[in-house]
């Protein structure tokens, strides 16, 4: 049995290196597909608000909730769960599960070689841009 579908399509939509920038946040994320495509693997090394940080995401399809659920850990200790949802040019990603009032939704250009998102939490509205652009 093969990849499934939901998470072939983000894996092709992601998969590269990419330069992050936005209000606070500097540094590069890379995706790639491990295990014959059932894992996509995020690499991030940033300086958030002047501080290093690594992080890895491990993202694969859970059959139990039909969702593509990621493992999140980094070097400041935090590790989380959270549920990714790509639609057309449109992705969220959402703090544990899909419906989280905490996510980060973005849109893809048109040739997907750059995607612009924010982060919104409960109490606020999330205005700053992240900009993500394909350098490999």
């Amino acid at each position: 049995m093969g990849p499934n579908p939901k998470l072939a399509e983000l894996t092709e939509r992601l998969s590269g290196k990419w330069r992050v920038k936005g209000p606070e946040i500097d540094g590069e994320a890379e995706y790639k597909s491990m295990r014959g495509g059932l894992l996509l693997v995020m690499d991030v090394d940033f300086v958030v608000s002047g501080t290093k940080m690594k992080v890895i995401q491990h993202v694969a399809y859970d059959q139990d909730t039909d969702t593509l659920r990621a493992r999140y850990m980094d070097t400041m200790g935090d590790e989380s769960t959270y549920t990714w949802v790509l639609d057309g040019q449109k992705m969220r990603v959402g703090l544990a599960d899909k419906e989280s009032d905490t996510y980060f939704e973005a849109r893809f250009n048109d040739d997907n070689s750059e995607y612009v998102g924010t982060w919104h939490y409960p109490d606020d509205g999330g205005d700053d841009a992240i900009i993500y652009r394909r350098i490999e």
